[in-house]
């Protein structure tokens, strides 16, 4: 089964859709590394020069895998901060299109991209410390975008954001639909492609992305090896409240 589907067919611009409702597009390992796999099929596709990232379903993505977390985590979140930091430093312009909702690592993956267009459905929210985790490798990605003390507020108090509220933080970009997104493609058609790569490769050197591996595994390893988080986890999924 495909996790993701990648539609090439209408250079400049490819879509990359999460096509795993049923889990609520959920970041796996085979998730993640399809994600990286459609990525790196568009990067070398030389007609491409943009990438739409969108979700099929009600949720766009409801974040990490928990049962991998407990288990495989390090791979986990290596794959996730190898995949964030990809596009955040892709050749092409990325744009995440969210219509619905996005929790913790799925705030992550729109976060990397260079533009976020939040629709009617939107919402954001970063759940880590409800689940007695700690969003260490999402972090450094959305604070890029939302300033490191706004990133925090998010990651402490675990707030839910609508479309516009994220506007207004600079989480999101745009409030808008699929013709708000139409809009901004045909803005950067309009624009030299050499120019728009050369922006991006600049903004990298002005806003370098921040790779805290080390760190981030230190943590999360902590927090892991508490066994009082895996009771957490396991009382809230006897809730029903978690997957």
């Amino acid at each position: 089964m495909k996790r993701v589907e990648l539609d090439i067919t209408r250079p400049p611009v490819a879509r990359l859709t999460l096509s795993c409702p049923d889990t609520h597009n959920r970041l796996s390992e085979e998730m993640l590394t399809e994600l990286g796999d459609a990525l790196a099929d568009a990067e070398s596709t030389a007609a491409v020069q943009v990438l739409v990232l969108a979700a099929g379903g009600d949720t766009f993505c409801a974040g990490m895998e928990l049962d991998a977390i407990e288990t495989t985590w390090r791979r986990l979140i290596v794959a996730l901060g190898d995949l964030l930091h990809r596009i955040a430093t892709s050749r092409l312009v990325t744009i995440a299109l969210v219509e619905g909702a996005a929790l913790g690592g799925g705030v992550g993956l729109l976060a990397a991209c260079d533009q976020v267009v939040a629709g009617e459905r939107a919402t954001f929210r970063m759940t880590e410390v409800l689940l007695g985790l700690v969003p260490a490798a999402v972090l450094p990605v959305l604070a890029r975008r939302t300033g490191h003390h706004s990133a925090f507020g998010l990651a402490l108090t675990a707030r839910e954001l609508s479309g516009a509220e994220a506007v207004s933080m600079g989480l999101a970009d745009v409030y808008g639909d699929e013709a708000e997104l139409r809009r901004i493609l045909r803005k950067l058609r309009a624009a030299d492609p050499s120019a728009l790569l050369a922006l991006k490769e600049y903004y990298a050197e002005l806003a370098p992305p921040v790779r805290r591996d080390e760190l981030i595994m230190e943590v999360l390893g902590r927090r892991l090896a508490d066994q009082a988080v895996h009771e957490r986890l396991s009382g809230l999924r006897k809730q029903g409240l978690i997957a």
